[in-house]
């Protein structure tokens, strides 16, 4: 199981250094398609769990795709594996300007963001740990708990970096949590 642990540690150490280093060429994709793939990669987990997945329609963006491909593996895959049996998943989309989150570094407060929130109703976090739990290698919860790494996350927040983009989380224990990403607008 060390030699398991220790292969993933370095294939998420790998991905993690690809999205620093990979061209970024950025073209027009619908995300919908994007999310039935990434469904489609994660069907066995879906599954297992008799997990509900319910999405509203996404839009077409200027992204890199597979790094949007990446961000939605690892926000919905954390959302099956911190979760019990049935767990729900809620995709929605609506069209934000910036001062209506709050983001303090944002030039423009009238630029427009897409903001997609995933919410589940699974374990959930305490609120203090809502800035951290992107930090390279920080994990709320021991490795015999929930497998993983403690890099998910911080490719996550990498990969809206390289979109010009936010991410943001909200939780509260026991009661599920919230990743909302903010891509900027058409």
């Amino acid at each position: 199981s060390s030699a398991d642990r220790m292969r993933k540690l370095i294939d998420d150490l790998l991905l993690f250094s690809r999205i620093n280093k990979v061209e970024k060429i950025f073209e027009r994709a619908d995300l919908n398609t994007i999310l039935e793939s990434v469904k489609l990669e994660l069907a066995q987990t879906i599954d297992e769990k008799q997990a509900t997945i319910m999405a509203a329609n996404l839009p077409t963006l200027q992204v890199i795709p597979f790094q949007i491909h990446q961000l939605l593996v690892n926000l919905i895959g954390n959302s099956l594996k911190y979760s019990g049996k049935n767990p729900v998943i809620n995709i929605v989309c609506e069209m934000v300007t910036a001062n209506e989150f709050n983001i303090l570094n944002i030039e423009n407060h009238r630029k427009k963001f897409c903001r997609i929130s995933i919410s589940d109703n699974g374990l959930g976090f305490d609120p203090q740990y809502a800035q951290s739990i992107f930090d390279p290698f920080y994990r709320l919860h021991n490795a015999s708990e929930y497998p993983g790494t403690g890099i998910g996350l911080a490719i996550c927040k990498k990969i809206m970096e390289n979109h010009h983009g936010y991410i943001e989380a909200e939780g509260k224990p026991n009661q599920g949590a919230t990743f909302s990403i903010y891509l900027p607008g058409r």
